[in-house]
């Protein structure tokens, strides 16, 4: 930071040292670094996720556990790594290991970020601003407190991205393969991140005189991009199979409906084709809730990213109750993932003055854009449900432009302004921790009374060999609960996918029935299908207080 360095050098040359080699530069940044690990540990762990979840999170859990494979692309990594999480020796539940993993890494991928920005800006404080902004901006943070993927394959990105400054600022080959690597790594199981790549592009612009891409370091790079994907194709190719328990389910299912021929009865070729597309991603960006660019989506994506980053989600959400019980149009638009505040109207205000005030860190400018633009590029033309859950490598561009920007802002202040000015950049972080801070409490009634029903579920009492038809976010639920929590692998959970109809539900009960298994049916799809009122009357209470009917039991429990 300004005091780290001797009045009237060259902000560069320092940087480009690599690091300040004075005792007290070292000493501030050991203080900065331990502070700000201790900081984001403790804000994480006190809203840490304290237990079971539904849908993809559920998942991870058990996949972890089982060393399975996720939905599509796999992510192979995750769940071996996910797995040493379940052995450590402290924590409730394997649920909460693994949401545990997902603050750990939101932790690294904060102190790279903050690693990135200190050594290309030569200051100390810039980089705290910055990683701060996206540590405690609600998409970031959400995602740092119970199991997904985003913060588990953002940490590679930013761990590529704080190589990648390394690399460009000492010229060493090591820091160029470790950023493949670990961009390698996020891209290989976030396809979407492929679109801030170009970003780097503008890193090296800035230091090309400096730092040489030969052939060989290129090429030697290239392979280790490459190498997790590979690894990723390998594990789905050795860990689907229908014989270990994660997969036994998926591939009863598709049987009985007589959509694909077992694994087993693949070819070699066959079933390496088979864990190629997996891992490319096709299947899941087949699903209808994938669109390409739509006009109206369009509309109502900006407008959910504009409230976003505007602030003004501190202050309430988008649409009151009122708005939305008058226009049922607007719950489709009432995103989940859309509320609190990420980066906010200061830290915009920040990136600005980085745009404006670019002066000889272009480099960095051009990188933190990348990413913004890049991500957004994907973010306006794909329309997932969920895609604010996709802004995250968006976010990492504009928390880098708000540490460039109060570098370059805190340089031209004036000496009576300088503490002033410093003040309002650390109002960034601030203002994000205190406002969101309510959104992210795990403690909320709705949560509390999920834990009950999850704690009932484990005491509820099911028929030998039973077979549980649900939805997809459900059935992760029960898979969890049944084969981990029970030690019950008797228990079958096949998913009714969101594109059946009666047709495909029917022929499942049917073959079900003639298998002579007991069939229970979530109210999720009892309620899709309209036969709640009608299985409740056949099902035991304790079984219809956990979501369960009963459909032509064969044995009583």
């Amino acid at each position: 930071m300004a005091t780290e360095r001797q009045q009237g050098s060259d902000p560069y040359e320092v940087a480009a040292t690599d690091t300040p080699h004075d005792r007290r530069g070292r000493l501030i940044n050991i203080i900065a670094v331990t502070g700000l690990t201790l900081l984001l540990a403790g804000v994480y762990l006190g809203t840490l996720h304290t237990g079971l979840s539904t849908g993809d999170s559920a998942e991870l859990h058990y996949m972890c556990a089982l060393l399975g494979v996720c939905h599509p692309p796999g992510y192979a990594l995750e769940v071996l790594v996910g797995k040493l999480f379940t052995l450590l020796p402290f924590g409730p539940s394997i649920a909460w290991r693994i949401n545990f993993m997902q603050a750990v890494c939101g932790v690294i991928g904060c102190l790279a970020l903050y690693g990135a920005v200190r050594r290309i800006t030569g200051q100390t404080l810039p980089g705290i601003v910055a990683a701060t902004t996206l540590a405690f901006s609600t998409i970031y943070w959400m995602h740092c407190v119970i199991a997904e993927v985003y913060a588990f394959y953002g940490m590679f990105l930013l761990l590529g991205l704080y190589a990648a400054a390394r690399f460009v600022l000492s010229d060493r080959a090591v820091w160029l393969l470790l950023a493949a690597v670990a961009l390698g790594i996020c891209v290989g199981a976030r396809p979407s991140e492929v679109t801030v790549l170009p970003a780097f592009v503008g890193l090296w612009l800035a230091y090309r005189r400096r730092v040489r891409l030969g052939w060989r370091r290129l090429g030697a790079a290239a392979v280790l991009f490459v190498l997790p994907f590979a690894f990723n194709v390998g594990y789905v190719f050795v860990r689907e199979n229908p014989e270990l328990l994660h997969a036994r389910d998926d591939a009863l299912r598709d049987e009985l409906l007589g959509l694909t021929p077992l694994e087993s009865e693949l070819t070699v070729s066959g079933r390496l084709r088979a864990a190629l597309s997996y891992s490319i991603g096709l299947e899941a960006a087949g699903r209808e809730q994938f669109t390409k660019f739509d006009a109206e989506r369009l509309r109502w994506d900006l407008d959910k990213y504009a409230w976003l980053l505007s602030g003004r989600g501190a202050f309430g959400d988008r649409w009151s109750e009122d708005e939305l019980r008058a226009d049922p149009a607007l719950a489709s638009r009432q995103m989940q993932q859309g509320f609190g505040t990420s980066v906010g109207g200061l830290g915009l205000l920040l990136a600005l003055i980085a745009l404006v005030r670019v002066r000889r860190r272009w480099g960095m400018v051009l990188l933190g854009l990348g990413f913004f633009v890049g991500n957004l590029a994907y973010y306006l033309y794909m329309h997932p449900v969920d895609n604010l859950d996709f802004t995250i490598p968006g976010l990492v561009g504009l928390a880098i432009l708000v540490g460039v920007g109060m570098a370059a802002g805190d340089g031209g202040a004036v000496r009576g302004g300088r503490l002033a000015f410093q003040a309002a950049c650390l109002a960034v972080p601030v203002f994000l921790l205190v406002t969101n801070m309510r959104y992210m409490d795990p403690r909320t009634p709705d949560d509390e009374q999920f834990q009950r029903i999850c704690a009932k579920l484990k005491e509820t009492r099911l028929p030998e060999r039973p077979v549980i038809l649900s939805l997809y976010r459900g059935a992760n639920l029960f898979r969890y609960v049944y084969w981990l929590e029970r030690e019950r692998s008797d228990v079958h959970v096949l998913i009714v996918r969101e594109r059946y109809g009666p047709a495909e539900l029917g022929k499942l009960i049917n073959e079900l029935r003639r298998r002579g298994d007991d069939i229970l049916i979530s109210m999720g799809v009892a309620r899709r299908f309209g036969l709640d009122r009608q299985l409740s009357r056949q099902t035991r209470p304790e079984l219809r207080d956990v979501g369960l009917f009963q459909v032509y039991p064969s044995r009583k429990p």
